[in-house]
């Protein structure tokens, strides 16, 4: 299996909602981690293993709006968890270059087991691996705040850029 590390400054997460006013955001870079990876000719292996962990720091997430990003940390509670942390448990190829995977989130000290499909990409000796999934976030005991007419929706669409240099 090839080993990657993520590297902080080339990956990247965006995390997508929205609220009966508007759109809420939030991005993060200085994600750090690991995965390896069975290839050949820098392709997915029939049988494919991934293996892999990503951690993604609280304070790095930010939306351009201090006030919203700093109710997020608050209702996360990052004193207590300044990190969301995931790990692969399983996979399985699709074609040659995405795979299904089967993993672990713990957020906010809760673990949840995830499905997604990731996508694999070569770029000279490196590897990118990105994926999209749409969450409800009170699947990690997140309450959502309501002022009001304003209401958060508790579903989130997750966007990773995984850039995994050779190591």
């Amino acid at each position: 299996m090839a080993h990657f590390e993520i590297d902080p400054r080339r990956s990247s997460v965006h995390i997508a909602g929205s609220s009966s006013v508007h759109p809420i955001t939030a991005d993060a870079n200085g994600l750090s981690g690991w995965f390896e990876v069975s290839l050949r000719s820098r392709k997915l292996l029939a049988t494919p293993n991934l293996a892999g962990e990503l951690s993604v720091p609280v304070e790095l997430l930010e939306s351009g709006n201090s006030l919203v990003d700093r109710e997020t940390r608050r209702r996360i509670d990052a004193q207590r968890h300044p990190e969301i942390a995931g790990k692969v448990l399983t996979s399985h190829r699709i074609d040659t270059d995405s795979m299904e995977v089967t993993g672990t989130i713990a957020f906010r000290g809760e673990t949840r087991e995830v499905t997604g499909t990731l996508n694999l990409e070569a770029s000279g000796e490196d590897l990118i691996l990105s994926g999209e999934q749409t969450f409800d976030v009170r699947e990690w005991g997140l309450r959502l705040p309501r002022l009001g007419l304003l209401r958060v929706h508790p579903e989130v669409t997750v966007s990773i850029h995984l850039h995994g240099t050779p190591g």
